[in-house]
């Protein structure tokens, strides 16, 4: 799991260099060409990206945008430069500009290999369009886009889990935003039907459908009612890892905007953060908020960044969330991992007060630490 997230989050960036690897090998001069130029815009992207996001630079952002058009402007220039393209404009706070910019990719190169998935563009590209869309506050255009996806799974392979995401997502659409408690619920149930699929994605299964079901819950009977019953299940230290695959799939890891960046700037944590920070302050999508608190608290805690782990993980604990258990968990962790065991041992017994499913989770997590000291 570790390894996982530590991919989403520092070396989750298949680099543009790798395009240009593979050009270098091509005998016909004019491809290598092509290759090249698109290379080099790319790299000058990246830079452009860097320096704008780090001190606000007015003429780098007009530089972003002209990068990115003429990205798009190149004869050939391939799914990845639409979907980086696209996230230029999502920084740049253009989502109209954004959203139809996945849409041409969606209609230019809809079956082939959407960046950072085994998912096709026509799955992918959507899924962008139904994030940019809810954060932008379309929500009709979100709905539009989450119900295209539904139409679009027959035949796919590995379908189960981006069932699950698109009703959760159109739960809270309708529910928060449209006041349609009744269509919400309906959406939850039919998660509820999925069937498991086999190996690994049964993880990322069993938790979807523990969250379908604390939400409708919440819906039908109240959040009290809800926390009462949420009870911790085998995969629950695992949640990072399915919050993690969810925004990566929406578009919010930097992928593979991340590819086109170099330097001694760390351009993984300047673009990371921007998007994820964006998730985080955007009251209007309680999911994605819940999901990206989680995976970046959960990655300040790899890096040892204890202070900013903790602000998110409390934050998180805090909220009324599926995961906010969870990120109570990962909280009492961030204090062991300081010698800080009075306050961890407080932070459990927290979780154990507020989450009576979770006494066993805290039962064993409390033992581990004893076998661990033990050693």
């Amino acid at each position: 799991m570790r390894t996982y997230i530590k991919l989403i989050f520092a070396g989750l960036v298949i680099l543009a260099g790798s395009s240009f690897a593979a050009a270098t090998n091509q005998s016909d001069p004019n491809n290598r060409e092509k290759r090249l130029q698109k290379h080099r815009i790319k790299e000058a992207l990246g830079e452009k990206v860097i320096s704008w996001l780090s001190d606000a630079n007015d003429s780098a952002a007009a530089e972003c945008d002209r990068l990115a058009d003429s990205l798009l402007a190149l004869k050939e220039p391939g799914v990845w430069s639409y979907f980086i393209a696209a996230q230029v404009a999502i920084l740049r706070e253009k989502p109209d500009k954004a959203i139809s910019i996945v849409e041409d990719v969606i209609s230019k190169y809809p079956d082939e290999r959407g960046p950072g998935t085994i998912f096709p563009v026509r799955v992918v590209g959507w899924f962008w369009i139904g994030t940019i869309a809810r954060h932008s506050g379309d929500m009709v255009k979100a709905k539009s886009a989450y119900e295209t996806i539904l139409a679009s799974l027959q035949g796919l392979e590995r379908k189960e889990g981006l069932m699950m995401i698109c009703n959760l997502y159109l739960a809270e659409i309708e529910s928060l935003h449209l006041r349609r408690n009744d269509l919400a619920l309906t959406r939850l149930e039919a998660i509820a039907q999925v069937k498991k699929p086999t190996g690994h994605w049964g993880t990322q299964y069993e938790m979807y459908k523990g969250w379908a079901a604390y939400q409708h819950t919440k819906i039908a009977r109240g959040k009290t009612q809800a926390i009462q019953e949420l009870v911790a299940r085998p995969e629950t230290m695992a949640a990072p890892l399915v919050a993690a695959f969810q925004l990566s799939l929406s578009g919010m890891t930097g992928e593979p905007l991340l590819g086109c960046s170099s330097g001694p700037n760390t351009p993984t944590n300047i673009i990371i953060d921007t998007f994820i920070n964006q998730a985080i302050e955007n009251p209007a999508c309680p999911i994605d908020r819940s999901i990206a608190r989680l995976v970046y608290g959960f990655d300040q805690k790899y890096k040892k960044n204890f202070a900013n782990a903790e602000k998110h993980l409390s934050a998180l604990f805090q909220e009324d969330s599926y995961f906010s258990p969870v990120a109570g968990l990962y909280l009492a962790g961030c204090k062991k991992a300081q010698d800080k065991t009075a306050e961890a041992d407080s932070v459990l017994e927290q979780v154990r007060a507020k989450y009576p499913g979770y006494d066993s989770a805290v039962t064993e997590l409390k033992e581990s630490w004893n076998k661990s000291k033990n050693n």
